[in-house]
């Protein structure tokens, strides 16, 4: 088989059956790829949505368990994926018809381990208010290169996972899987590994992927300023720094890992700006230390986390302080 698609379904009852018949409406067989729905205990109607399109496409795959994240529900599809690349979707989002061929036919043709597809957001009035311009798509990149090419300034939603290919034998090789409780920006930490070990990685400059901005999603939630999330980066950083001590790496791989660790541990005292409560600050920070992140490795953290982490290894309270200061300044815009 050459293509599984991974879809979490909750709460998404009036996005699920566009978002499966896009990924229906397609130019390779059925029995070329599957879609796996994993019904996370949806309170709603998407069970039996998805029931009855099982009974009009024989691809679907529809797994139910109890509500367990969208990670767990990520990790339960790609268990018992059979494609020889993996691709998440988001059940409230959908893509253009008649694509899959072409873009396995790249990801094959070019023995790719990542695949970034082509990507575009829409407000709420349905209306496109942003899209990829992949300009290098012709290059071929080690993991370590794809990672910061598909960053920038204005890129949006850099650490979703979702329209990108993954070669599954490189997951199942290093044991990649998206992290349990990690409730906010998750896809980051699975992203930090898939680049560190990703050999060949590639972009496609046409639009695939078409996300809906909606109320309530995970991305536009408050979630971000809560102890859940903090305790969730301060877990993410403890993860990926075991990945890379586990793991032989390379001095450029080792910096990737560096990087994403000094991102986690930082984003555990971004939330604190907001808090008034020095005895929570107090507390992260001590936690912080207790953990090992005393002082941060800078080899191979980029812009502007470096000046971050330069300030964190002064001490955390300097740079709560001088991002404050900058915060303070963007918003009087006076940087």
């Amino acid at each position: 088989m050459r293509l599984s698609i991974v879809v979490p379904v909750y709460n998404v009852e009036a996005y699920i059956e566009k978002c499966i018949r896009s990924l229906e409406q397609q130019d390779i067989p059925k029995e070329d790829y599957e879609i796996i729905i994993t019904n996370d205990g949806s309170p709603d109607n998407c069970r039996a949505i998805v029931e009855k399109l099982q009974e009009e496409f024989t691809n679907i795959i529809l797994i139910n368990q109890e509500n367990q994240g969208v990670s767990m529900a990520r990790n339960n599809a790609i268990a018992i994926a059979k494609g020889d690349y993996i691709m998440a979707i988001d059940a409230d989002d959908y893509v253009v018809p008649n694509s899959l061929e072409r873009i396995l036919a790249k990801a094959v043709n070019n023995d790719l381990d990542v695949l970034y597809l082509g990507y575009e957001i829409f407000n709420e009035a349905d209306v496109s208010v942003w899209q990829t311009e992949y300009k290098h798509f012709d290059t071929i990149y080690t993991g370590v290169e794809g990672y910061f090419r598909s960053r920038g300034n204005d890129v949006k939603d850099p650490d979703r996972s979702v329209a990108i290919l993954y070669k599954k034998t490189m997951l199942e090789t290093f044991a990649i899987l998206y992290p349990k409780n990690v409730p906010y920006l998750e896809d980051g930490l699975f992203l930090g590994k898939v680049f560190t070990v990703a050999e060949t990685v590639g972009f496609d400059a046409e639009i695939f992927y078409q996300r809906s901005t909606r109320e309530g999603s995970a991305t536009s939630s408050e979630l971000f300023h809560t102890i859940e999330a903090i305790n969730g980066f301060l877990l993410a950083s403890q993860d990926i720094r075991v990945f890379g001590e586990k793991h032989n790496f390379n001095k450029t791989q080792q910096g990737l890992i560096n990087h994403v660790t000094a991102n986690y541990v930082l984003l555990s005292l971004f939330p604190l700006m907001k808090s008034k409560n020095i005895f929570i600050s107090s507390k992260i920070i001590r936690k912080l230390k207790k953990l090992g992140f005393s002082k941060l490795p800078l080899e191979g953290v980029a812009y502007p986390y470096s000046k971050y982490t330069k300030y964190y290894n002064i001490s955390p309270y300097y740079f709560l302080m001088q991002y404050g200061k900058e915060m303070v300044l963007k918003k009087n815009n006076l940087t």
